[in-house]
Parts: C-alpha cells; structure tokens; sequence
C-alpha cells in the first residue's frame, strides 16, 4: 500500500532518530514505553494512515511489538524478545533496546541507562 508522506523505510529512520536522542531507560518498562510512544508518535505525524491494530495487515502503517508476541528464545535470561513481521526487537531489564531484522542484523541499539547493550546482559 501506497501512502501519501515519506515511505516506510525513512519513518523507520525518522523512529531510529527520535528512539536514539530520548534518555537511557531505567527499566524494561520505560523501554517498551519509549518503543511504543515514539513509533506511535512518528507514525500519528507521518503515515497519514489513522491508529487501528487491526489493520495492521493491510494498511501500510507500522506498529510497535506487541506482548503477545513475546518470543522464548533470547541471547539471554534479562532480555525479553518481541516478533514482529520484519524485525525482532529486543528488551532488557535495564532498559536496553535493539532492534533486528530477522535475519539477526542490528538496525538500532541503544544501551540501558546502566551503560549495558543487550548483549552485554
């Protein structure tokens, strides 16, 4: 689908660059707040596609993970994993954040507010 701004992979840059320049979380629960609130945000700004999850198939906006797409496996016990339809994202509980295309390439990792990445969990 077709929408009228920018396209997908600039309002992923656009969350990249807002996700990046917010403080360090604390906690997972400040982290997966970031995620959503900002995701939302810029998608609300520049998708012109209204907030409607279960569209989420069809109308070419983009949604931030969703519990229920916790996932299992993680590189490690402090890290929750999130499925979503091209990436991974990950969460520790010190509130680091990275975000993987499925076939495991880092696109955005920013680090707990501890200094700690994901892998260093």
């Amino acid at each position: 689908m077709s929408l009228p701004g920018p396209g997908k992979e600039e309002r992923l840059e656009e969350f990249y660059r807002r996700l990046e320049t917010l403080p360090t979380a604390r906690t997972f629960d400040e982290a997966w707040d970031q995620v959503h609130t900002t995701l939302n945000t810029v998608e609300d700004e520049l998708s012109g596609v209204p907030y409607n999850p279960a569209n989420w198939r069809t109308d070419g906006r983009l949604y931030p993970p969703h519990l229920d797409g916790e996932r299992a496996e993680t590189p490690h016990p402090k890290v929750r994993r999130f499925r979503s339809v091209a990436h991974n994202t990950l969460i520790g509980q010190n509130g680091s954040i990275e975000i993987q295309t499925l076939d495991g390439a880092i696109v955005f990792s920013k680090p707990g507010a501890d200094d700690r990445r994901i892998m260093d969990q």
